[in-house]
């Protein structure tokens, strides 16, 4: 009970502190890598405060005053890992006024991104399956960053009678949902080699699978349409 009451007191602390994470410090980066193995494994319900600070290493006041309760260090890992796909785009495509180049980039950013972090895309599939509850503002405009690139560029190829007219939405959705699926299944397609007596090889791989969504995608935007 006691034990109870002192995580409260240290909780309401941490709320009332102001400021951003320090994502210089050490001890937030081990705390960070530590729930993102916690939050791919179970999802934000199934995850605790105590399995994050034992991974880390660290007692659970340091997971509140560095960072905050659980629902914040959630909140941070996703934050974090959207805002690096947007700003990657930023940078690689601030310049860029090519619909084909462009979409490329985009297809490009998302697979690079997926393939380097094998553990925050569970948490996503984890959090669109669960119905996005906990997709915060600050979240969720990053991702709406993320989705402008993709709305761009259909957009620009539109206006430029070189795509035909689509939602970009269906491409954005198309694009990074099958490299979401991919990102998370490895050990399934595995297993699915193995069952039907094949090497691993033979499943695509994340690059194999950006290769193909540029290419089929291009080819469908480029396609003239007769129904126009």
């Amino acid at each position: 009970m006691k034990s109870s009451e002192s995580s409260k007191k240290m909780e309401k602390n941490v709320l009332r502190r102001p400021g951003n994470v320090n994502h210089k410090s050490e001890t937030v980066e081990r705390i960070l890598a530590a729930a993102e193995t916690v939050f791919a494994d179970k999802g934000l319900y199934g995850a605790r405060i105590d399995d994050i600070a034992a991974l880390a290493n660290v007692n659970k006041s340091m997971l509140y005053y560095h960072i905050g309760n659980k629902e914040k260090i959630y909140e941070v890992i996703l934050h974090r890992h959207f805002k690096k796909i947007a700003d990657q785009m930023e940078y690689a495509l601030k310049d860029c006024e090519d619909p084909v180049e462009g979409l490329k980039a985009v297809v490009d950013i998302h697979a690079a991104v997926f393939k380097s972090e094998d553990k925050t895309p569970r948490t996503v599939a984890h959090e669109l399956a669960e119905g996005s509850l906990h997709m915060s503002q600050k979240i969720l405009d990053e991702y709406a960053r993320i989705h402008s690139f993709t709305t761009r560029f259909v957009t620009k190829g539109i206006e430029d009678r070189l795509f035909r007219d689509v939602n970009p939405s269906q491409i954005h959705t198309m694009v990074t949902g099958t490299l979401l699926v991919v990102a998370i299944n490895a050990s399934f397609r595995t297993l699915l080699a193995q069952r039907m007596g094949q090497p691993p090889e033979i499943m695509p791989s994340i690059d194999d699978m950006a290769e193909f969504m540029i290419d089929i995608t291009l080819k469908y935007l480029t396609l003239n349409d007769s129904r126009s």
